[in-house]
């Protein structure tokens, strides 16, 4: 079984989601659930932090594209913040470093949608 751990805090007004754990097929839809939610809330400028990420499946970056596709339509984007090294390593194989920006720390995140 595996575990993932998913929270939502703030910074102002933007949503920080810390992802901790494994997201593979068993636990994506949860993460997938929670982009939605925010989404859904209006809430398309999303911080995703995936410093305690230590795996991810094709169903985790499928959540994070949906997420980033439907932020994109009304104006928003979701971008990364400190990304553990073997996501990272992922995210560039796959090219998804193209899509979504990488930030060392939630705050220079949140602050680039300020610029």
């Amino acid at each position: 079984m595996s575990v993932l751990f998913i929270e939502t805090d703030h910074i102002d007004d933007l949503p920080i989601v810390t992802v901790k754990g494994r997201v593979d097929s068993e636990t994506a839809p949860e993460l997938d659930n929670t982009l939605a939610a925010l989404l859904n809330d209006k809430k398309d400028k999303i911080i995703l932090n995936l410093q305690n990420v230590e795996y991810m499946s094709s169903a985790g970056l499928r959540a994070m594209v949906k997420a980033y596709q439907a932020a994109q339509k009304t104006g928003g984007d979701v971008r990364l913040a400190a990304v553990s090294e073997p996501i990272e390593v992922i995210l560039r194989t796959v090219g998804m470093m193209q899509m979504l920006k990488m930030y060392p720390t939630n705050e220079v995140a949140a602050a680039s949608f300020r610029q």
